[in-house]
């Protein structure tokens, strides 16, 4: 197989349908295929190769379809499988599903929707290795980690990952305490100024006087105060990256200033007439809705455009609450760490607490309440009476939470928990037992209870 292919296909199949499945592979660019066929395919294929896509017919090799299955995700845990199936056996058993399948074609399969089905596998693909190149991009800095497991949030991150690729300017709207920042240096630290500085100015924080100043500098004597020089954020960013947060709070007449700098490429210091260039790559960040602002006469229109060349919409976490888990695992962590505590974990209790809140301050909010809690918990475990939030806002969202919605979260991430410890340890569920810390008994119970026991 082609090492060197974005995408590989291993077939187990017939000589008539393989020369289907070659027929639909030839016009994608970057597919690679391998054919193999007769009685001894699928053990070699699963020992010596590994693919990101694997066509089984379960016709076509010595074993059912379920041990075809478990045979190939042992051998290579990250590929999809799917089954190639006459008209009679089409609708895929849950157990199937269960255990590894992806989905399943009638067979013979058609070439269009073999493509259709390779298409959709090779953009998941795609997406996914950007955001893993994202998050690890962010995690070798000195900036917090991203926590994604949501489909929102992968949405957000592959955005993300391709605007890093240029030098384009980018606009990341969100309300306050989504992140933006965050990705604001992820996409600087994927990009090709990574190398140089990250200058972040937040807009909100200034006084109305002082924001030319503080984005293009002044000389001495400009104004009242004006005592020495003052270097600019757009010099400090020189060869790097301007994050301007809060761009909407920019007075019309800095706007001006700053739609030549990106237009032009240059600028001049407050009481300075001689202009100097600005080799900077601009990310903007709001909160504000400013195609209203637009509207509104309060932002200009031509800046809008220039700033909102690719946008990244961040949601807010109560719109992608399946993360709450995993960021309430993650801030404990830290923060029991730098108060240098012993914490096990959260209680199921004060996990239902946290999930039926709505966090209007979003991810900011979660991350302080959680703190809160670190510093104040006496146990070895986060309690209810160590979360603090108000109680009226919390029964108005236990009114809005769908039924079963607290259930549906809390066990997709027991099944991601306990899935990730087993495959650290090979699928053997004693030394995963071991590492979580519980008696295998109790752990092949709850792998029961979840339907992940085969």
């Amino acid at each position: 197989m082609n090492t060197e292919a974005d995408f590989e296909i291993l077939a187990l199949v017939d000589d008539e349908i393989g020369a289907v499945i070659r027929d639909a592979a030839s016009s994608l660019p970057g597919c690679a295929l391998r054919v193999d066929s007769g009685a001894g395919s699928l053990n070699v294929a699963s020992q010596e190769r590994r693919a990101d896509l694997v066509l089984l017919d379960p016709e076509a090799v010595p074993v059912s379809a379920a041990d075809g299955i478990t045979l190939l995700k042992t051998a290579c845990s990250s590929c999809e499988i799917v089954l190639l199936l006459s008209d009679q056996d089409i609708t895929v058993d849950v157990e199937l599903m269960k255990i590894g399948a992806y989905g399943a074609l009638g067979k013979p399969p058609s070439a269009e929707e073999l493509r259709k089905l390779i298409r959709g596998l090779m953009e998941k693909n795609e997406i996914e290795r950007e955001n893993r190149a994202l998050i690890e991009a962010l995690g070798e800095s000195r900036a917090q980690t991203i926590i994604s497991h949501s489909p929102e949030m992968e949405k957000v991150l592959s955005m993300a990952a391709r605007a890093a690729r240029s030098d384009s300017t980018v606009l990341i709207s969100g309300e306050s305490g989504t992140g933006k920042e965050l990705i604001a240096r992820a996409i600087h630290l994927l990009g090709p100024r990574k190398n140089k500085s990250f200058v972040p100015v937040n807009i909100a924080a200034l006084p109305e006087n002082l924001i030319e100043s503080e984005l293009f500098g002044h000389v001495k004597g400009s104004f009242t105060g004006a005592m020495n020089d003052r270097t600019g954020r757009f010099a400090l960013a020189n060869g790097g990256t301007l994050f301007i947060d809060e761009i909407g709070e920019v007075p019309p007449g800095i706007q001006v200033k700053l739609l030549r700098v990106i237009q032009f490429g240059s600028y001049e210091r407050v009481g300075e007439n001689s202009p100097r260039e600005a080799d900077v790559r601009i990310i903007a960040a709001t909160n504000r809705d400013l195609e209203n602002e637009v509207r509104l006469g309060r932002f200009r229109a031509d800046l809008y455009y220039r700033v909102n060349v690719v946008p990244v919409s961040i949601p807010p976490l109560r719109e992608h609450r399946s993360d709450i888990p995993y960021l309430v695992e993650f801030f404990l962590k830290k923060y029991a760490l730098k108060n240098r505590k012993e914490l096990k974990g959260i209680t199921g209790e004060a996990m239902a607490r946290v999930m039926r809140y709505t966090f209007q301050g979003n991810v900011r909010e979660l991350e302080n309440v959680i703190e809160r809690g670190v510093v104040l918990c006496r146990g070895e475990y986060l309690t209810e009476n160590d979360i603090f939030l108000p109680l009226e806002e919390g029964e108005l969202a236990v009114a809005a939470s769908p039924e079963g919605a607290y259930d549906e979260v809390m066990s997709g991430f027991e099944r991601n928990y306990l899935a990730k410890a087993l495959e650290r340890c090979d699928n053997n569920k004693s030394a995963a037992a071991r590492e979580l810390g519980i008696n295998e008994r109790r752990l092949r119970y709850r792998l029961k209870v979840l339907g992940m026991d085969k």
